[in-house]
């Protein structure tokens, strides 16, 4: 077989890419004229088709090598076999598209929307020169080394696929099928994987740090060197997948009285005896930690699922990818924390002080809830003045009487939560959702 390199592949002329695709949004407008665009097996590589319409058209085996398609609407394209190695598909819609076999090595995906594409594996055979030759040097579907933040891959048929060191940093995978796919040493931080299929798929050494898993099958899964810290591990079913390289929570070592004896020795020093608190990735479900001073303590991925931590001192702790279900934080220090991607849901946070932490020869200190998850948590009378909120989900959380102004709440989700006497003056409300409710001032 001869290899994609040495595939002779047609180019148009600009006027007769401008006329194919003239008549082609004359078809996808569903008027008289139109001509449903047929590029197959056409380079197309290097061009700039940002944010044209080719909804629906032929791309059979093109290539579209480094084209510029952001913001491209590609819905119900036919893409089989197409050879996108570096394409810029930032926010390009590709909603349905069939991408069986095509490959994606290195192209930009960052929030582009491929809900229930089809990205199986699939081998195209090119006709060149009376011998059949593949369309691209990849065998099967491949999106090793791809961009993709954000992108929307919900429903998507992505078995046998190949997305070794892929970025699907926060991107949507929910309900998709991913049997045997290869995902060694992707990333998939912050993730929603919820009844996602990776049965057989390879997830060595594959970043999942505060991915929700929920209802996902992981059956025969490889998870070697795996990082799952902040992943609701009991919300999926590992019985039958080897845990023993990941990780993940791990019990304590030594003395949790000991342990916060020398942090407070540590602070009292200014750090120049006793030892920094590090509980990062400890097992602390149910600990009793109420009026403790860890202050500035490193806590990142520690489970503190119904731990006790009410009047507790946390300011300047890191605290990213905490699994606080159900914790009890009333009234807690959390000035200027980092609690990005902080599983909350159901937790007890009323009027705990979250306000930013003034630094000597620097501005405020904002506490940071970026991502977080507190889903049905009480947040009533809290001070979050200032805080940052980025895209965390508060939906049927108790606000009542909660500060919020000066907040960064751009694209947070409030449904269904009580917001009667919020503070919201100053606050960034941008793509933010449930907040249309009216709300009262004190």
């Amino acid at each position: 077989m001869l290899e994609s390199s040495k595939t002779a592949m047609r180019r148009l002329t600009g006027a007769e890419l401008r006329g194919i695709l003239d008549q082609h949004k004359v078809f996808f407008d569903r008027l008289p004229g139109g001509l449903r665009a047929s590029l197959k097996y056409v380079d197309l590589s290097n061009l700039n088709l940002s944010g044209l319409c080719l909804a629906e058209a032929d791309l059979t085996g093109a290539r579209l090598r480094s084209t510029d398609l952001r913001r491209t609407d590609l819905r119900g394209a036919n893409l089989f076999g197409a050879d996108l190695t570096g394409a810029d598909l930032t926010e390009a819609r590709l909603m349905s598209a069939d991408m069986r076999g095509a490959t994606l090595r290195d192209a930009k995906l960052a929030r582009a929307d491929l809900t229930r594409v089809d990205l199986r594996e699939g081998m195209l055979m090119a006709a060149a020169n009376g011998h059949l030759q593949h369309s691209h040097s990849d065998i099967g579907t491949v999106m090793e080394g791809a961009h993709a933040r954000g992108a929307t891959l919900h429903k998507a048929k992505l078995s046998n696929s190949v997305l070794k060191q892929a970025d699907l940093h926060d991107a949507d995978l929910s309900n998709s099928i991913m049997i045997r796919a290869n995902l060694s040493k992707a990333d998939l931080t912050g993730c929603n994987l919820h009844g996602a299929d990776l049965t057989g798929a390879n997830l060595t050494g594959a970043i999942l740090d505060g991915a929700s898993l929920s209802q996902a099958v992981m059956t025969s899964a490889v998870l070697d060197g795996t990082s799952l810290l902040g992943v609701a591990l009991d919300e999926v079913d590992f019985s039958r997948v080897d845990m023993r390289s990941i990780t993940g929570p791990q019990p304590l070592e030594g003395n949790i009285a000991d342990i916060i004896a020398e942090h407070a020795t540590w602070i009292a020093s200014g750090g120049r005896s006793g030892a920094r608190a590090d509980l990062s990735g400890v097992d602390m479900a149910g600990a009793d930690l109420r009026e403790v001073d860890l202050s500035a303590a490193v806590m990142r991925g520690t489970v503190l699922r119904n731990a006790d931590l009410t009047g507790a001192t946390l300011a300047m702790a890191d605290m990213s990818l905490i699994d606080g279900r159900m914790a009890l934080m009333a009234g807690a220090n959390l000035r200027g924390a980092r609690m990005q991607r902080a599983a909350l849901s159901g937790a007890m946070l009323a009027d705990v002080q979250a306000g930013p932490l003034p630094i000597r020869g620097r501005s405020d200190w904002a506490t940071n809830l970026s991502y977080a998850r507190l889903v049905s948590a009480c947040l009533a009378r809290a001070d979050f003045g200032q805080a940052i909120l980025r895209r965390a989900d508060m939906s049927k959380a108790d606000l009542q009487g909660t500060n919020l102004s000066g907040a960064s709440l751009c694209e947070a989700v409030a449904r269904g939560a009580d917001l009667r006497n919020i503070r919201l003056e100053g606050a960034d409300m941008t793509a933010s959702v449930g907040f249309e409710a009216k709300v009262v001032v004190p």
